[in-house]
């Protein structure tokens, strides 16, 4: 809206064109916005402009819509401030995730530099003599280094290790038995973590729902929060990590190359939350609505 659209509201203006004027200058002071499109969004009005456009509401259908309107943006205000706080949760999640994901990728690499190098001798006994050797005491994190029979070195990050049928594998008394469980593999921690992102990735989404109805609902259609929505939207259906090979929403490992057959193993590599079942939980969405979005 231009300067000029602007002071003919001001002057000639209804009530509904005035309060709506008011609500997108008081959520421009609402805020203190980290994404550079919404913190260098213009005040509209000046400071006398806002005072004389708040005294202008005197007769009593104008005072009860500017008391609705300041109560529908405490509301959605109160929303917007758990909004981000889901989000903040669903990036925290995905770093988790990717520092597993940077992980993985470290054991792989270590994996193909002592394969290139046991490559170089010719003689399989003796090139799993010296692997085996060469493992005695060592240690990946969250992997299980075997030696398979042409003597090549294979770090898994799904298998089983014998541990206490207790969860987390901590023995409790001395009946406690020993089962072979995933509790210490890469693969075990990354797919809870993965579990978790996608939970909170799809709480979020939920309540950003809830919110839009709201709005939609109530005719409070304020730009810059619907703004901010679509930002912090965003930042969640971000890539967990820029390595197309870990994404589950593409199907080949280099999205701009021709499929080829190595990417019949991409499945295997797909780890990361997959934006199209980031849907709306109705259960969360009733519960938002409920604690946080009650026109009262």
């Amino acid at each position: 809206m231009t300067k000029k659209d602007i002071s003919r509201v001001l002057s000639e203006g209804t009530p509904k064109q005035r309060i709506q004027i008011l609500a997108e200058h008081i959520a421009r002071g609402r805020f203190d916005f980290e994404q550079p499109e919404l913190r260098d969004t213009p005040a509209l009005l000046t400071e006398a402009e806002a005072t004389a456009l708040h005294n202008s509401f005197k007769k009593p259908n104008e005072i009860r819509l500017y008391n609705k309107w300041r109560r529908y943006d405490n509301t959605v205000v109160l929303a917007l401030n758990n909004l981000q706080g889901f989000m903040l949760q669903v990036k925290l999640n995905y770093a988790n995730l990717r520092g597993y994901i940077l992980v993985w990728n470290e054991i792989e690499g270590a994996e193909l530099l002592a394969n290139s190098l046991l490559h170089e001798i010719k003689d399989p006994q003796e090139r799993r003599r010296i692997a085996e050797r060469g493992t005695e005491g060592i240690k990946l994190l969250f992997a299980n280094i075997v030696t398979d029979k042409e003597g090549y070195i294979e770090a898994e990050v799904d298998f089983e290790k014998e541990t206490y049928q207790e969860d987390g594998g901590r023995a409790k008394g001395s009946k406690a038995k020993k089962v072979k469980s995933k509790w210490y593999s890469l693969w075990y921690a990354m797919n809870n973590v993965k579990e978790e992102a996608t939970q909170s990735a799809i709480k979020f989404m939920s309540c950003r729902r809830a919110i839009l109805d709201f709005m939609e609902e109530t005719g409070f259609n304020v730009k810059l929060y619907k703004d901010m929505i679509r930002v912090i939207t965003e930042e969640v259906l971000s890539p967990v990590i820029g390595w197309g090979k870990y994404l589950s929403d593409q199907d080949r490992f280099i999205s701009f190359m021709p499929k080829g057959r190595l990417d019949k193993l991409k499945s295997l590599y797909s780890i990361t939350p997959n934006p199209e079942d980031l849907g709306v939980d109705e259960e969360i969405y009733s519960w938002f609505r409920d604690n946080f979005l009650r026109d009262e």
